[in-house]
């Protein structure tokens, strides 16, 4: 009797997280335009309860200014120029004696650069070159690394293409709505951007849910953007795809390939932290 009752539960239990599944996540993406302000909203829901929710603004709210602010700050500013003006006159005398004692060192200090140029060239020249030896290598190391699982991946091109496949599928686009507003400096590249954003708007527009439209702008030079995007995403068909390309032998060599190469780069992480605390324990200690 516990038996079957747990059967009809779990079978229930089953249904209820297919049937939730199969709704379906819903994306939502929406951009608005409030005189200079920008608003950007994404909303994730499932069963209309909302699961992620992120907004933002861009732009000013106050682009004005006031009058009597910018009267009393050129007054402040002429205030300011006389005082300049007069602190000018002083370091012009005290740079005109200085100048002198500047030139006799300037001349000091240029024989000496001269050598130490000569120095810093041939120094430089060898560090070149030891960079160069050193990038071969890394360059090297990095291929052999990669190279592994590089093969993996030519030898699963056919399951990675059919899950992309699977996954657009899932995708439902049920509305695309967008406004674009564009003015440029020059007329005719405003006309030539706005006819062929008319013409990509036109196949487009032709889906139902789709609707973009262009408004040029002469008289001001403005590219603004405001638009709604609703996508909804099955996520049981979605699971089903993901479960059959993880049944494929490659798919799984694949992983264990990633999954290897990010457990032996950890190791090296923690064996040179652990020579560089072996051959200064003490700073490493303070820092901690």
């Amino acid at each position: 009797m516990n038996f079957n009752l747990f059967l009809i539960v779990l079978i229930a239990f089953i249904i209820i997280f297919s049937i939730i599944l199969y709704n379906g996540l819903m994306i939502v993406l929406t951009v608005e335009k409030e005189g200079s302000i920008a608003k950007y909203e994404l909303k994730a829901t499932m069963l209309k309860i909302p699961i992620f929710k992120r907004s933002s603004t861009k732009g000013n709210g106050n682009g004005t200014e006031y009058e009597e602010e910018s009267e009393d700050k050129s007054k402040e500013q002429t205030q300011e120029s006389d005082k300049s003006e007069h602190k000018s006159k002083e370091q012009t005398q005290e740079s005109d004696k200085s100048e002198d004692k500047s030139e006799h060192k300037s001349k000091e200090q240029t024989q000496e650069s001269d050598k130490s140029e000569d120095k810093s060239e041939h120094k430089s020249k060898e560090q070149t070159q030891e960079s160069d030896k050193s990038e071969d290598k890394s360059l090297k190391e990095k291929y052999e690394e990669i190279k592994p699982i590089l093969n993996h991946l030519k030898n699963s091109k056919e399951e990675l293409k059919k899950y992309l496949k699977d996954i657009l599928k899932t995708i439902d686009l049920r509305k695309l709505e967008g406004n674009l507003i564009i003015g440029l400096d020059d007329h005719t590249t405003t006309v030539k951007i706005a006819s062929l954003i008319w013409s990509i708007g036109a196949i487009v527009n032709s889906a139902k849910p789709a609707s973009i439209t262009v408004e040029p702008k002469f008289t001001e030079e403005v590219i603004d953007f405001e638009g709604k995007m609703e996508l909804r995403i099955n996520m049981l068909i979605l699971l089903v795809c993901s479960l059959a390309l993880l049944s494929k032998k490659n798919i799984r060599v694949l992983i264990k390939e990633l999954y290897r190469q990010k457990k032996s780069k950890k190791e090296k992480t923690n064996e040179k932290e652990l020579l560089e605390f072996e051959k200064d324990p003490l700073s490493n200690s303070l820092s901690q």
